[in-house]
């Protein structure tokens, strides 16, 4: 056998899934998924370019591995605080419910127990990493539907633990011997136990102590060595390597370091992850995908409307809209990668024929593939069904959404109540400017309703709740939500109800602009852009432009719709006003402290003029103003000079003056 066997292997299989990777990016698809498909296309059931499975089977592990770890990372009590009740109530709803739903089924066609049961903990499990991704690309990490998804993930990844461990009895237990099992439990307690107080006691202060050498591939080796080590600590003990490496991520998690954490081990997760889903990809048979093509799809379709049917009743519970409830029925109807993990487990045991094991892996593929098509279609078919079943089971549960509100008139709504939305409420409220607020968080009403907001629980997408919320007797409507599809629906409802409103929108992305525009927009305010804004506007701020001047300069950005920002040619008239604006002659006003230089001297004498060509034109002292002061006029401690000069000779004069100060 060629010695570097293994080493064309991984090339042939890296090198593939980088034009495939490169075609799903263009397509706006997850990576994950051509890696799947590079997978397919390579494998044994394909073109079978890799001969080898073995080795990158072990390849996959650290994969497995590596993304555990980096979980564990993520999974902070910030998150669980964040997310704590759909985290906890949500994601044990989902995962119990899906279980016993899926085994009882399975059980009238199969009457095989232990097939049932561990058939129900594959199907109860989502995809995090496809998920995440998706989440993040659309800009909806912060969304309703971000927040629920993301926080039913989270209870997921935490399940996968107690699975690994009630597996090895799901094949016995027709003949369960309790004792055995609470041995089991018993001895897999402390073995956990033992693995995080040697991650806490040991692990811990390694990294502290290496943080501080400031070196940083000692740093990132010694966080490896951690994840992997503690891994294998686990194995030894009877769990398993994933278990071991998500609670070094979860302890790590802890520590000021770990941002830095994720930072380092990112880039191998990366690569091993790619490898990971593509041995999954390998373990499907083109022949078998083709001849079995209705099955399999059937199959798919099945495991997705079983997960609606068991999901979206479970949000409406928790107070949601019907629409989101059904986008994150969608986002959540695949099967995941860490299902793989356990079927993988649970094939090793015997739990599960070959066959049948080959029909889970290509269904779940299937599932996965078509998450993308799913997401991308749910808001619209959330939006239909809203707008067929307009009053939601929690309308009648809020009284503030059973009257229109008459009594307003030339008011502000508000839509969404984050920070942005608490912002503008807290500076209306100063002002006297009444307004009413939408929010579609249930806790958040109801936190809001405590300080006395005038704030109704509702999706501003449905036009019952617009009408409560008097938005056609309103004079503003602000769009302050991270969800681009019901932020442009929105809109389009608002100025359908009141074209005369003056609608404010806010966007992530630039992309979305003219869009909003189109739909009647007022003002779109892109996050991006108005961070560059604040970012150059310091900039200007250090290099002492006046804030008068800064602000014009802003105000003719915003004015041209930012089109200097977009890239988009300026007209010469705006290159013009931009550089009268720079050009202008400024003023800067300086304080000489006590052990200045400069104290007990004239104004020829300390040669600002000669050396910077700016002007002393006024010295301010003990609350007096001397203007026009002359050469000979004697600076003392606690003046302040009014400086005139351009802005560059503005900038030597500051810094002329500062280096006069005594150290």
């Amino acid at each position: 056998m060629d010695k570097y066997h293994l080493i064309k292997e991984i090339l042939i299989l890296l090198a593939l899934s980088i034009p495939i990777s490169f075609i799903f990016q263009k397509l706006k698809l997850p990576v994950l998924i051509g890696f799947i498909i590079t997978g397919i296309i390579i494998g044994p059931g394909g073109l079978g370019l890799i001969s080898d499975i073995s080795s990158v089977d072990l390849l996959a592990e650290i994969g497995v591995v590596l993304l555990l770890f980096t979980i564990g990372l993520e999974f902070s009590s910030l998150n669980l605080k964040q997310l704590s009740k759909i985290f906890l109530w949500g994601g044990l709803f989902q995962v119990v419910i899906t279980i016993i739903v899926t085994a009882v089924i399975l059980f009238l066609f199969t009457k095989n127990t232990y097939l049932s049961i561990f058939s129900g903990f594959l199907i109860s499990l989502s995809s995090t990493a496809i998920v995440m991704k998706i989440l993040s690309d659309k800009g909806e990490l912060d969304s309703p539907q971000g927040n629920i998804s993301i926080g039913i993930l989270l209870f997921q990844d935490l399940c996968v633990i107690p699975m690994m461990v009630i597996i090895p009895f799901i094949k016995d237990i027709g003949s369960f011997n309790s004792l055995v099992f609470i041995k089991a439990i018993g001895f897999t307690i402390l073995s956990i136990v033992i693995v995080y107080f040697v991650v806490k006691l040991v692990f811990a202060r390694v990294v502290d102590y290496i943080a501080k050498l400031n070196n940083r591939e000692l740093f990132t080796i010694s966080v490896v060595v951690i994840c992997v080590g503690t891994a294998y600590l686990s194995a030894r003990l009877g769990l398993s390597l994933s278990i071991g490496a998500f609670l070094a991520g979860f302890i790590l998690s802890r520590s000021e370091y770990s941002h830095q954490i994720v930072s380092d081990i990112l880039p191998f997760r990366y690569c091993f992850n790619s490898i990971f889903f593509i041995s999954i990809g390998m373990l499907i048979a083109i022949s078998v995908l083709v001849s079995n093509a209705f099955l399999i799809l059937g199959g798919a379709l099945a495991i997705i409307i079983l997960k609606l049917v068991i999901i979206i009743p479970i949000i409406i519970l928790f107070k949601y809209p019907l629409r989101i409830a059904i986008i994150v029925g969608f986002y959540l109807a695949q099967i995941g990668e860490f299902s793989f993990v356990l079927g993988k487990y649970g094939y090793e045991l015997n739990l599960i024929t070959s066959q049948n094991y080959q029909f889970f892996v290509t269904v779940s593929v299937i599932s996965m593939i078509l998450t993308p098509l799913l997401i991308k279609i749910a808001p619209k078919i959330g939006i239909f069904f809203q707008r067929r079943f307009k009053a939601s089971l929690s309308d009648k549960e809020d009284d503030l959404q059973m009257r229109r509100v008459e009594d307003l008139e030339n008011h502000v709504v508000i839509v969404g109540y984050g920070l942005n939305g608490r912002n503008l409420a807290r500076v209306l409220k100063e002002t006297g400017i009444k307004y009413v607020v939408v929010e579609m968080n249930a806790g958040t009403v109801k936190e809001a309703k405590k300080e006395n907001e005038p704030i109704i629980f509702g999706d501003f997408t449905n036009e019952d709740i617009l009408v409560r919320a008097g938005i056609d007797g309103a004079k503003v409507a602000v769009i302050a939500i991270s969800d681009p599809v019901a932020t442009r629906h929105g809109l389009w409802l608002i100025k359908r109800i009141n074209p005369k409103i003056y609608a404010i929108v806010r966007t992530r992305y630039n992309s979305e602009i003219v869009e909003l525009q189109k739909l009647g927009a007022n003002q779109v305010i892109p996050e991006e852009f108005e961070t560059s804004i604040e970012i150059f506007s310091r900039v200007l701020d250090q290099f002492h432009i006046p804030k008068n001047v800064i602000i014009q300069e802003v105000n003719l950005i915003r004015r041209e719709n930012y089109k200097m920002l977009r890239g988009i040619s300026l007209e010469s008239k705006m290159i013009q006003d931009i550089r009268d604006i720079i050009n202008l002659t400024l003023t800067e006003t300086v304080l000489i402290r006590k052990n200045s230089k400069a104290v007990g001297k004239t104004i020829l004498e300390t040669k600002i003029r000669e050396n910077t060509g700016s002007t002393i034109i006024a010295v301010v002292r003990e609350g007096k103003a001397y203007t026009n002061p002359k050469s000979d006029f004697i600076i003392q401690a606690d003046d302040i000079l009014v400086i005139l000069g351009s802005h560059a000779e503005l900038d030597k004069a500051i810094k002329y003056i500062n280096e006069m100060e005594l150290l």
